[in-house]
């Protein structure tokens, strides 16, 4: 992005009044933040605004057009043009006289953000707000419990930021001690080589996931990439490490920083765990398709004078720039498979961040981005409580319950695979539940009994989005991996989200050598159609609430037990496994189903012998059927289509093209 700078005499502009409080903490600072200092008032700080976008009520219904199996649109992915057009920005003008008013010259315009500085004094003043500093731990951030704009401002601008996000963003990193492991078998299961029993190799996830001696293509143009954040990078020279431990042809990776991000490859570089663990699964999965690496750097509510910030002075709001940027590339410029292993728990996301975040999320997946991130570490929650310290509810993880995000749970084991014990999942406080998994979660709902319901629902929203969406191994055994030269043992749903995109980059690769758009958005497919080419996982557990932290394994100070709390993996979609873990070649078939085709003197026959076809004619003279009624009327599926009318009419098929 290139942003367009302001300057020049700004003083004698009348300052609009302020109004409407826009966000607060309204229970004020979270639990477990403490108050530190008031910053001096000539200290300088950095905001970012965030312009509102046009037209949003119409992302849904447009992105159910584009990424669900029948329907006309299915595929055809918007041009970043196209969304620049059907959903633009708003006019920057009367913000910009806003800040101009208050004597604010230093800003200017990137993309959808509006980005200035200014002293602390000043920026207060303009958002009536209280700035001071508070710490968690050794994070230590410039923030306030509440600010306001101008009423006639409220069109304009989504929300402020770095402002009321007391969030500690996090990857979900190996968790550094076993868990009690959960001993409960399902009957059916993929047959592994005895070896994988201990620990997981590439050839490992390729034979639990059933990629079986599929080769993809690098010309055909499908891409894989991961999102790096907290000053992560991966290691080049780990990767090579990797390869030839495991008899992986060589291949490297490309990296791209935003917003400050640093390529450190420094030996001595210790920041490698979660990088690392994404660029060698998605590798171990998917080579030889080209790898890619966004590094976002973290964005200080202050100025500082160090090259480069440490976790300990880093005010990561990693989401709202990273997709903004997605957002203003080219179609051409972006993998289309992206995975991402961060997140905080929702309740600390300041829900107007949220939304925005999730927002840009759905613009993204309408240019057929798949957008992969993992569901967490934590099981049913760690601290289980609200902002207010007080009141008990289970914690889901966000951008996980973003309904544009394909979340991606944990399994344990590997013949059979059961629910991995930490794997985070519940539903959201933010989001309602998504169109396209209602049938699936209500089915969940329906076969729980009326007492557990009636007790979970103190706790849970089971009208928010379910999630996770999918699953992949997450631990026990563990994952094999480099990291600095040695191989270690890691896993979570860290491993699970790069390991599943991997899976969709073979799958858009088999599309895209067929001619045929990628996947794109994934849960529409997944949960019409796609659950029958994944292994249901109906044993096991996760856990929480239970004073620990499932993800560190280490008491929570101040945290709320709850008796009890657990999520059980059932048939069907669940809230530990969702709709269950990949078989490739199935899902391989599934995608490469036709959607048949008969020459309109066979339609015609058809018509003739009683047979009412519903489609489109073709580009070749010949008629796409997506549906026939025989009467008696009724509609058949796809794979009767064939059968139907070759019975009826006597008809053959001339030629055949994918129906999603």
């Amino acid at each position: 992005m290139h942003p367009a700078i302001y300057t020049g005499l700004l003083c004698t502009l009348a300052a609009p009044t302020l109004g409407v409080v826009w966000e607060s903490l309204g229970g004020g600072v979270p639990s477990s933040w403490n108050l530190q200092e008031t910053p001096s008032s000539d200290s300088t700080m950095a905001l970012s605004i965030a312009l509102s976008r046009q037209n949003l009520d119409q992302l849904e219904s447009k992105l159910t057009k584009l990424s669900t199996p029948g329907e006309a649109e299915y595929g055809q992915w918007l041009e970043k043009h196209e969304i620049d057009t059907q959903f633009p920005v708003v006019d920057d003008t009367a913000v910009v006289n806003w800040l101009k008013s208050a004597g604010i010259s230093n800003f200017a315009r990137d993309g959808a953000l509006l980005n200035f500085t200014g002293s602390v004094e000043i920026i207060g003043q303009l958002l009536n707000a209280s700035f001071a500093y508070y710490s968690n731990g050794d994070v230590v951030k410039l923030r306030t419990t509440e600010y306001s704009i101008p009423d006639d401002l409220a069109s304009y601008i989504d929300l402020i930021s770095p402002t009321v996000f007391f969030g500690k963003t996090r990857s979900a990193v190996p968790v550094p001690s076993p868990l009690q492991k959960v001993q409960e078998r399902r009957a059916s299961s993929t047959e592994v080589s005895p070896a994988c029993q201990t620990s997981i190799t590439p050839s490992c996830l390729k034979e639990m996931y059933n990629v079986g001696d599929y080769t993809p293509e690098p010309a055909a143009g499908s891409r894989v990439a991961f999102a790096s954040f907290l000053n992560q990078s991966a290691s080049y020279s780990d990767l090579a490490d990797y390869e030839s431990r495991f008899n992986i042809p060589s291949q490297s990776f490309t990296v791209e920083l935003l917003n400050g991000g640093v390529n450190n490859q420094s030996a001595s570089k210790s920041n490698i765990g979660e990088a690392n663990l994404d660029v060698q699964l998605i590798v171990a999965v998917s080579h030889p398709l080209p790898v890619h690496e966004f590094i976002t750097g973290g964005v200080a509510p202050f100025l500082p004078d160090a090259d480069e910030p440490t976790e300990a002075d880093d005010s990561n709001e990693p989401y709202l720039i990273f997709y903004e940027y997605l957002l203003s590339k080219t179609n051409a410029e972006l993998p289309q498979v992206i995975s991402t292993s961060y997140g905080d728990d929702e309740q600390t996301v300041p829900e107007k961040y949220a939304k925005r975040v999730c927002n840009l999320i759905g613009l993204n997946t309408l240019r057929g981005l798949t957008i992969i991130h993992s569901s967490g570490d934590e099981g049913v929650g760690s601290a289980c409580q609200a902002t207010d310290g007080v009141t008990p509810q289970f914690n889901p993880i966000f951008p996980a319950t973003c309904p544009y995000v394909t979340a991606v749970g944990g399994t344990s084991d590997v013949s059979p695979e059961v629910a991995w014990n930490a794997s985070s999942g519940g539903f959201s406080n933010y989001f309602s539940r998504a169109w396209y998994q209602n049938s699936a979660v209500e089915k969940y709902l329906t076969n729980i009994t009326h007492e557990t319901k009636e007790y979970y629902s103190k706790y849970a929203d089971f009208k928010g989005r379910g999630f996770p969406d999918v699953s992949a191994h997450s631990l026990y055994p563990d994952y094999q991996v480099i990291a600095a030269g040695n191989t270690s043992a890691s896993g979570g749903t860290s491993a699970a989200a790069p390991a599943f995109a991997g899976i969709i980059g073979l799958l858009n690769d088999a599309r895209l050598r067929a001619g045929k758009p990628v996947l794109g958005f994934l849960n529409p497919f997944l949960y019409s159609k796609g659950f029958k080419a994944l292994n249901d996982i109906t044993a096991g557990a996760s856990y929480g609430c239970g004073g620990i932290n499932p993800q560190s394994n280490r008491a929570v100070p101040g945290s709320l037990v709850i008796p009890g709390a657990h999520w059980n993996a059932t048939e069907g979609w669940d809230p530990v496994t969702g709709l269950g873990t990949p078989d490739f070649q199935e899902l391989k078939k599934l995608i490469q189903k036709a959607k048949t085709n008969f020459s309109n003197k066979v339609v015609a026959n058809a018509l003739k012998r009683g047979v009412n076809i519903l489609g489109n004619l073709g580009h070749t003279g010949t008629y796409q059927v997506d549906h026939i009624l025989v009467f008696p009327p009724y509609i058949t599926t796809e794979e009767e289509l064939e059968k139907i009318v070759a019975h009826v009419t006597g008809a053959m098929v001339e030629t055949s093209q994918s129906f999603i």
